[in-house]
């Protein structure tokens, strides 16, 4: 799982909406490939003069077929708390050493529900069987106010377990009270060169090939919400043609 530029443009957007301090939870640890330029751009020289580097970002960079592209990877946690968010992660195995380990198809356990400002999706529910309970989960780690970040694939066959669509989201957040409160994207193209193309929520659309989801929902509300029935069969209750 990788930030590329578009996605820190929309975790920095999300974060000022907040006050500080600012703590988000990252489902999995994602590698920040956006150059310095980019950084000191929409971060600010400041912003970029904290950062801390990473060691393997050779190694990194050949992993994501950047080699040559970029010189070097920002260190996620030190980007994120120049930019004033303390950021935890959880995954399957703690393979960096500071990660919380935590199986996302099980419950996660109460002392972590409402505790963070942002939740960040940034491509783990795919490779996760128990959707339903991920999504339970996502929202119980958000405080009610807080944001959840959404990078999962549309159509990245065999990537994960799953590909999702915009009426997912849609329906799961908005049928609770919850809020859809960005556009919703189909984000394509090179990693370095990504575009963000508007996409209908609940309606057909045709997606660029390699696509992935990006939005952001607002947990309006405390509570478990009930299970989503499609919009399309909400507007057409008895199935009649």
């Amino acid at each position: 799982m990788a930030i590329n530029a578009p996605v820190l443009d929309m975790l920095m957007q999300t974060a000022k909406q907040l006050p500080a301090p600012r703590r988000m939870l990252c489902l999995g640890y994602p590698d920040m490939l956006v150059t310095p330029a980019h950084i000191e751009k929409r971060c600010g020289a400041e912003v970029l003069a904290r950062v801390a580097w990473r060691e393997d970002s050779e190694s990194i960079l050949r992993w994501h077929g950047l080699a040559g592209a970029m010189d070097r990877i920002a260190e996620s946690a030190s980007l994120f708390r120049a930019m004033g968010i303390e950021a935890d992660f959880v995954d399957i195995v703690a393979s960096r050493g500071f990660e919380i380990v935590l199986d996302l198809n099980q419950p996660a356990p109460a002392d972590m529900a409402g505790r963070y400002d942002i939740v960040y999706d940034g491509g783990t529910m795919e490779h996760c069987f128990n959707v339903a309970q991920v999504m339970l989960n996502i929202l119980d780690f958000a405080r009610v106010g807080g944001f959840i970040v959404h990078v999962n694939p549309i159509n990245y066959y065999n990537h994960g377990f799953f590909n999702f669509n915009p009426t997912f989201y849609h329906d799961w957040y908005a049928q609770a009270g919850n809020e859809i409160v960005s556009p919703f994207y189909a984000m394509h193209g090179p990693v370095l060169q990504s575009r963000l193309l508007p996409i209908d929520p609940v309606k057909a659309f045709a997606a660029p090939e390699r696509s992935v989801m990006v939005v952001v929902a607002r947990k309006a509300r405390a509570g478990r919400p009930k299970w989503p029935t499609q919009t399309k069969y909400l507007g057409n209750a008895e199935l009649k043609a």
